[in-house]
C-alpha cells in the first residue's frame, strides 16, 4: 500500500529510469496528470474506493451541497445525536416525492426520511453552490446535533493510498499506454490492453458479489 501518485511513480521509474522529471523525457507534472485520470478512471469502473461525508442538518433546510469527491453514493445514515445510527435514508424520485404529497416542500418533521440527488455525484458547475446536492424529505423544524452521514464511491486525491499490486496491473499501464501513444503506438495499445485486462482483475476483487442477482440475473 502506497500513496497512488508516489507509488506509481516509483513503479514506472523502474521501467523508465531517469526520463522522468525536470528537464527529462517526461516532465512529473504530466506524468502525475496521467496517473491521477488513470486513477479516476479505476475509480469509477471498478469501485476501490469508500467516501463518507457528514453534513450537520440545519432548520428547514432541504438542499445541502455534495461532496465532488462522489462517484456514487450508496447510503445515507441519520445520527439524531451526531454519531449513532438511528436509521437510513431512503432514496426516491421527485416524482415519488411528488406522489406522496404535491406540498411535500412545506412539510417538516422531526427527522427526514428520505433523499434524493440533484445532478449526478462528481459533476461540477451545474448548480449555484458549484456540484451536485443532497436533497432531504422532511426537512427537520429545530434542530440539535443531528446530522446525516453519506456513503458511496469515490475518487481520492494524489496522496491516497492504494494497493501496490492495483497501481501494477491498473495504472502503470494506463500511464504506459499514453506515454508510448506517439513513438510506439502498437506498444500503447498493448499497454491500453493490459490496463483493461488489469480492471477486470480489479473489479473482481472489489465488485459487489450479489450484483447480478440485483440486476435481476443481468451481469
Amino acid at each position: 500500500m502506497s500513496a497512488v501518485v508516489a507509488g506509481t511513480l516509483a513503479k514506472l521509474d523502474t521501467l523508465l529510469p531517469g526520463r522522468i522529471g525536470d528537464n527529462k523525457a517526461y516532465t512529473t507534472s504530466y506524468v502525475t496528470d496521467l496517473i491521477m485520470a488513470g486513477f479516476y478512471e479505476v475509480a469509477d469502473k471498478c469501485g476501490v474506493l469508500n467516501v463518507t461525508q457528514d453534513i450537520t442538518l440545519t432548520q428547514d433546510t432541504l438542499l445541502y451541497d455534495l461532496s465532488s469527491s462522489f462517484i456514487t453514493v450508496e447510503y445515507v445514515e441519520f445520527k439524531s445525536d451526531g454519531s449513532n445510527v438511528d436509521g437510513h435514508l431512503k432514496p426516491v424520485t421527485l416524482r415519488d416525492l411528488d406522489l406522496m404529497s404535491r406540498k411535500w416542500r412545506d412539510d417538516r418533521g422531526t427527522r427526514p426520511e428520505f433523499y434524493s440527488l440533484l445532478s449526478t455525484p462528481g459533476t461540477q458547475n451545474l448548480v449555484s453552490s458549484g456540484g451536485a446536492q443532497i436533497q432531504i424529505r422532511r426537512p427537520m423544524s429545530s434542530v440539535d446535533s443531528e446530522i446525516i452521514t453519506v456513503t458511496g464511491l469515490g475518487i481520492g486525491d494524489t496522496s491516497t493510498n492504494m494497493p501496490d499490486d492495483i497501481q501494477r496491473l491498473a495504472l502503470v499501464p494506463y500511464v504506459m499506454s499514453h506515454l508510448k501513444a506517439v513513438a510506439a503506438p502498437q506498444e500503447a495499445v498493448s499497454y491500453y490492453k493490459m490496463f483493461k485486462d488489469g480492471c477486470d482483475r480489479v473489479r473482481g476483487r472489489y465488485g459487489h458479489r450479489y450484483e447480478e442477482a440485483l440486476n435481476g440475473g443481468r451481469p
